[in-house]
């Protein structure tokens, strides 16, 4: 029995000094470690991960809905001691590190989109400065009238109408209005001599509504003197007036047209504003409130097409108070001419 346990005895000390042995190797594989060493070589990797990760990143995406990366995109940078330029990934994705810290302006361009300018960014010492930005897309025609909805095409012939019967008008009433005074003039020359027929070419040759209005006047006078009977100062004038029915309405043509356009435009813009809200009310009780982009489309079409029905009424109202002036200062020179004649030719009877 004394011989078994002097042999485990054995056994216990020899498997002690085969751990002993093993932790000596180990302890002799690993060389002491050096404060001084060791904390420079921590400063060495802070310093150099310092360097590395100051700058500013980010990415740049598109206004669109869903707001999809704009790849190769340009972003030009400038700072007080330092710029460049970068350009992003298929993802939209850019970085720029090693710069100095400080705040830089970006300015960042694409093909497609409005080059946005003097966007500040600040660069701190030790970090990377996160940075999303965004692109509008460049204006197009067919982009641009799609912002107004189903009521684009109204009010785009709304627009061209008001354009045609202003311009008609302006075009008209020059036409008809040009020189009155020069006939009037040359009319009140011929009476002085009793030349009527000399009145009577001159209206012929000037075709104006005035004229056309004293020359009835004047030829039912004439037909007076060459019948050798004696015309009445009323017949005279229900001549003038008979006339004036159908040459005043030349000076109001188109005016119609001109006021239902002032009227009607704003109630297409009010109806567009009307689906743009209904557009973007049915986007919040499906999706949310979760793509502000696709809730700001409803919205910019109700206040593009209002403002669009209010651009197109308010200078066409403006107009048309002018051309409502102008008939009526026409109507009131042909009255005055008109009356003015017949009371020259009363006096040329009474002489008689």
């Amino acid at each position: 029995m004394r011989k078994y346990s002097l042999l485990l005895l054995g056994l216990i000390l020899g498997l002690a000094c085969v751990i002993t042995t093993s932790q000596a190797q180990d302890e002799a594989a690993t060389p002491p470690a050096v404060p001084g060493i060791d904390a420079a070589m921590g400063g060495d990797a802070a310093m150099s991960g310092e360097v590395a990760t100051t700058g500013f990143s980010g990415t740049v995406k598109s206004t669109d809905s869903g707001n999809p990366p704009v790849a190769n995109a340009t972003i030009q940078y400038t700072g007080t001691e330092s710029s460049g330029s970068t350009t992003t990934g298929p993802t939209g994705e850019f970085e720029v590190t090693d710069i100095a810290p400080g705040t830089y302006l970006l300015t960042i361009s694409a093909d497609g989109f409005t080059t946005r300018q003097n966007q500040p960014v600040t660069v701190v010492s030790g970090a990377m400065t996160p940075s999303e930005i965004k692109l509008r897309r460049k204006e197009t025609l067919v982009s641009f009238a799609r912002k107004f909805g189903v009521v684009g095409p109204f009010l785009l012939l709304c627009s061209v109408f008001a354009v045609t019967f202003v311009v008609e008008r302006l075009i008209a009433y020059s036409r008809l209005n040009r020189g009155n005074e020069a006939l009037l003039q040359r009319i009140s020359d011929a009476l002085g001599q009793k030349n009527v027929m000399e009145a009577v070419q001159a209206c012929e040759e000037r075709g104006t509504p005035l004229a056309n209005v004293l020359k009835a006047g004047l030829v039912r006078y004439s037909h007076g003197q060459v019948g050798g009977t004696a015309i009445a100062k009323e017949d005279i004038q229900e001549s003038m007036q008979e006339a004036a029915l159908l040459e005043v309405p030349e000076y109001e043509r188109n005016l119609t047209w001109l006021s239902t356009i002032a009227v009607v435009a704003p109630l297409f813009g009010l109806l567009g504003t009307v689906t743009g809200m209904i557009k973007s009310f049915t986007i919040i009780a499906l999706e949310g409130t979760n793509d502000p982009n696709a809730l700001a489309g409803g919205i910019s079409e109700a206040l593009y097409t209002t403002a669009a029905g209010l651009f197109i009424a308010a200078p066409v109202l403006v107009f048309y108070a002018a051309f409502e002036n102008t008939v009526n200062s026409s109507t009131v020179r042909i009255e005055v001419a008109a009356t003015d004649t017949v009371n020259a030719l009363a006096e040329a009877m009474a002489r008689k």
